[in-house]
């Protein structure tokens, strides 16, 4: 049941999920830390999940300004961006053309949930970071992330733990904000790994990675779950920990 006292922007439809990004695409910037950091923290993880060898094309969606497409680009022989927001897609678009690999990379505004724009089995990698939460019919895309994969193509996300004891108990109990979009919806690991094989994808990776939402808490707070998240990752408890990441792979059969 959702708390009251939990402060969301509320959207209802697609188009409002669209006009709230592209209302922030001019101004959009990391809230909850460090951005450079950040940033290599989770290059260095989608590096680790990405296919031994270099080439093939890899798709991300739900792209953005292209900040983590811009440094993977040069690993593959293209690189395309799609995402629902024109806002976002056009800030990409200028930083393409001043990009070294500006003649492998595209991008293009494309609802996740259809990808109509692009074809079946053509690509290697599907990438998607930080998006996945705001996608209002996630079976729809992992179902088109199937496909659109090669066989034994590549499924890479990151997004917020769903199990995240910030989510669960702390952000309501304080009556802080913890989601952008009323709409959000934040993924346990069973629910993930159940989503995926719905969709004709196998997990082959499942775990957890450093999110720490500061941009939606107290400082002390934020300092506190700081501690729990290493600990979280000592202990091996997954509610103390605020990402979820998956590398799935699509089989060597015929997509849906």
């Amino acid at each position: 049941m959702t708390n009251p006292s939990l402060r969301t922007h509320p959207v209802n439809t697609q188009e409002d999920v669209r006009q709230f990004f592209d209302g922030i695409a001019s101004t959009y910037r990391e809230s909850h830390g460090a951005a450079d950091q950040l940033l290599n923290y989770r290059l260095r993880l989608i590096q680790s999940l990405l296919p031994p060898a270099a080439g093939g094309r890899l798709l991300e969606i739900g792209c953005g300004t292209g900040i983590h497409l811009f440094p993977l680009a040069g690993r593959f022989d293209q690189a395309d961006g799609t995402d629902l927001s024109p806002g976002m897609i056009a800030q990409a678009e200028a930083a393409r053309m001043q990009h070294p690999a500006a003649a492998q990379i595209r991008f293009a505004v494309d609802q996740a949930e259809m990808l109509a724009g692009v074809d079946s089995g053509g690509i290697d990698v599907v990438l998607c970071v930080g998006a996945f939460e705001h996608m209002l019919d996630q079976p729809a895309v992992l179902h088109q992330v199937n496909r659109i994969l090669k066989p034994n193509g590549v499924f890479i996300c990151l997004t917020p733990n769903g199990d995240y004891v910030w989510y669960t108990r702390l952000a309501r109990r304080l009556g802080l904000a913890s989601r952008h979009l009323s709409t959000d919806r934040f993924l346990t690991a069973t629910e993930f790994a159940s989503a995926l094989q719905q969709a004709g994808l196998h997990a082959e990776r499942l775990g957890y990675w450093t999110f720490i939402p500061r941009g939606d808490m107290p400082r002390p707070v934020a300092t506190v779950l700081t501690l729990l998240d290493g600990l979280g990752r000592l202990l091996n408890r997954p509610s103390w920990r605020g990402g979820l990441y998956c590398r799935a792979v699509k089989s060597g059969g015929a997509g849906l």
